[in-house]
């Protein structure tokens, strides 16, 4: 038997609505010239950071805007229905994940995101920091894992930096399987964003023309445009389901419905696992004030992303042997099985 984990940590101050700090940054975040302003401020925060650390974000929107528009009508499925939730502002962006800035840019906020984790190596590479971080998550998830995988999805893929480096993980673990392992590895990627999926189509482009897939020859299978509680897929069918860094952006109600749909998709014994924000981090709880306020401005639901249990969460989707391993600073992994 599994023992029990400890109970999660109750949210930060600064996320805590009932917390003076909480409440005064929710009052301040209310009123609708200020938001503004704050938006404004952590957009240009993010990319003068981004910038100054090597990432050329200005250029490289514009080159994936250029290629990524002719593609959106193939990253579209009319039949896919867009929750209310997702309309959210988030990010710094009005229209949320639904824009082409949002899809545009998403590339470099990653990496900036992957530098942000170790703020003092300030020589660290973007490249390299994306390669410690997707590593890190991939070592938590591997021990729960028996034998070669054959179908995985990738939940909340945005452009595909996480899918690509899940893919090239795979690879090589596939290369260390035994020689007659079942059917070729097969790894799909699914965003409710079509702006998203064609900028993670134009990535792939470039992937398959560089020398770096020669290397590792396996292209994505399939990019799903549907909404996470929602995919349309068929039952049953996967190995793997991954959400990397997708539950802090949903309220409570889609959370839990994400993860019914991830128990449906999966074959008895697969996994899923979960990349996110970790609310024991340290660092995460005592960002200072002005930072938090303009991280808690650009993420509408972080405050029941941090109340919400978790690991409870997925117990009660039908998951078992539910485990919790921090990665790095910020962020945790949970692993659990069908």
């Amino acid at each position: 038997m599994t023992p029990a984990l400890p109970a999660s940590s109750p949210p930060p101050n600064w996320v805590e609505s009932g917390h003076p700090l909480g409440w005064l940054i929710n009052r301040l975040l209310a009123v609708e010239p200020l938001r503004q302003l704050l938006f404004w401020q952590a957009r240009r925060l993010i990319i003068r950071t981004a910038e100054g650390r090597g990432i050329a974000w200005r250029q490289r929107r514009e080159q994936l805007r250029l290629a990524a528009e002719p593609l959106l009508a193939a990253s579209t499925n009319p039949a896919a229905t867009t929750p209310a939730y997702y309309r959210a502002r988030f990010h710094a962006y009005e229209q949320g994940n639904l824009c082409w800035a949002a899809a545009c840019e998403a590339e470099q906020a990653t990496d900036s995101m992957a530098l942000r984790v170790w703020p003092q190596e300030s020589d660290l590479a973007p490249e390299l920091a994306q390669q410690r971080l997707r590593g890190a998550i991939f070592a938590a998830i591997e021990p729960s894992l028996s034998g070669p995988l054959q179908r995985v999805l990738d939940i909340g893929c945005s452009v595909g930096v996480g899918t690509f480096a899940l893919r090239d993980w795979l690879v090589q673990r596939q290369r260390q399987q035994p020689l007659d392992q079942p059917a070729p590895l097969q790894l799909e990627g699914l965003d409710l964003s079509p702006e998203m999926l064609a900028v993670a189509r134009v990535r792939e482009a470039e992937w398959l023309a560089s020398t770096a897939a020669a290397t590792s020859p396996a292209p994505i299978h399939a990019w799903h445009h549907a909404a996470a509680e929602a995919t349309g897929l068929e039952a049953g069918s996967y190995d793997l389901v991954t959400l990397q860094f997708v539950c802090h952006e949903l309220p409570q109600a889609a959370t839990r419905a994400v993860l019914a749909e991830a128990a449906r998709l999966l074959r008895p014994g697969g996994v899923v696992a979960l990349v996110d924000q970790d609310p024991d981090s340290e660092l995460i709880r005592r960002l200072p004030a002005p930072i938090a306020t303009l991280l808690k401005s650009t993420e509408p639901y972080l405050e029941e992303y941090f109340r919400l249990d978790l690991p409870a969460a997925l117990v009660a989707a039908g998951f078992h042997g539910v485990r919790r391993e921090a990665v790095d600073p910020r962020h945790r992994v949970l692993v659990a099985s069908r």
